[in-house]
């Protein structure tokens, strides 16, 4: 049972029970079920296995479940030869609804997105955004990650004090928060966009405090006015102020709290990704086209982040948020809702999938 081929010979020609009937089969590609690693383990730990892999890709799997690949047409024949207990879809794509289509056991979709899950099966949401928009769901948060403790939100309210000159000649401030190298030109390109129509400030604070120096000389050639927090001395910042650079981990974080908006670093540029860090709930976040922080990603998949296509999109969004304070106060405390539940989101998910495995019972 421990071979592959073995396996996948057997599913298809076992002349009577085949191996692993009455499993629980996850649906999914291979990148899937490999970063979902951690939620695989939690299920078996809970009772929830046997598990089995039904794969809808030709991509390589090295993990721990035993595997078949989905053909692409016949779900209905491989499902009846397999005969799961349940299906786990842990991927939206045709083929995984073809199976839960033809399936003759409960079907229970993972992070589901789409409305037409609804009559696919039960269905886990990663937040109410998403149950909002899809009518329905199972507000279950993100159980693929792992999450920390959720961040506190920034206290410090004398920080934001010293943009008092600023906020009564009436200007907004946008935040780019951790920029990556390749990021800070696009910052000040998406600032001057939107400073076209109205005045506002921009704080930028670079994710390596060893790029400082480097990424402020960079900026002297926008020949706008620029305030260093470590070496203002005094406690406001003056009026006319355009690029306030932040250099500090202190400041870095309570600016969360100061901004109308938060533009989220590691998401403008393409790279390498970087270490898992929950988004700061404080102001409505906008991200770039490539989130390379897995739990910034999360949090755009659950729709309490929104994802950019570039920075023309970039600055076009955030123009319509800065004009819709309503609009950036739901969005702030969605986001803070979510980020505060998502610790407990797995726990809650192996809930909710025991009530729906009751049904295979």
């Amino acid at each position: 049972m421990g071979d592959t081929p073995l396996l996948r010979f057997a599913q298809w020609y076992w002349p009577g029970r085949p191996p692993l009937a009455d499993s629980c089969w996850v649906v999914a590609t291979a990148a899937r079920a490999c970063a979902a690693q951690e939620l695989l383990a939690a299920l078996q730990g809970a009772g929830h296995g046997p598990l089995a892999l039904l794969l809808l890709d030709e991509g390589g799997y090295e993990g721990p479940l035993p595997w078949v690949r989905m053909p692409a047409l016949g779900a209905a024949r491989i499902l009846s030869r397999l005969k799961p207990r349940i299906l786990l879809c842990l991927d939206d794509d045709p083929r995984a609804r073809a199976a839960a289509a033809a399936a003759s056991c409960p079907v229970a979709w993972v992070n589901g997105r789409a409305p037409e899950l609804l009559s696919l099966g039960a269905v886990a949401v990663a937040s109410e955004a998403v149950a909002l928009r899809i009518g329905g769901g199972v507000v279950t948060g993100d159980p693929l990650s792992a999450w920390p403790a959720a961040p506190e939100a920034p206290a410090d309210t004398r920080f934001c004090e010293r943009f008092q000159a600023v906020r009564k000649a009436g200007r907004w401030v946008v935040y780019f928060a951790g920029t990556e190298p390749g990021e800070e030109a696009l910052a000040y390109t998406t600032f001057l966009a939107l400073s076209a129509g109205s005045g506002g400030l921009l704080a930028l604070a670079p994710r390596d405090p060893g790029r400082h120096e480097e990424v402020y000389r960079e900026a002297i050639k926008y020949h706008l006015t620029t305030v260093r927090q470590l070496r203002l001395m005094t406690s406001e910042v003056p009026s006319k102020t355009r690029v306030y650079y932040i250099e500090s981990a202190e400041a870095r974080h309570a600016m969360h709290g100061c901004a109308d908006l938060i533009v989220a670093g590691g998401t403008l540029v393409g790279g390498a990704p970087l270490p898992p860090e929950p988004p700061v709930a404080g102001a409505a976040i906008l991200a770039g086209p490539y989130p390379r922080n897995p739990l910034l990603a999360a949090a755009v998949d659950a729709e309490v982040v929104v994802s950019c296509a570039g920075v023309a999109d970039l600055a076009r969004v955030a123009g319509t948020w800065l004009a819709d304070a309503a609009g950036r106060g739901r969005m702030a405390q969605a986001l803070g809702r979510w980020v505060t539940s998502q610790p407990g989101a797995r726990a809650r998910f192996l809930a909710w999938f025991a009530e729906v495995s009751r049904g295979a019972a």
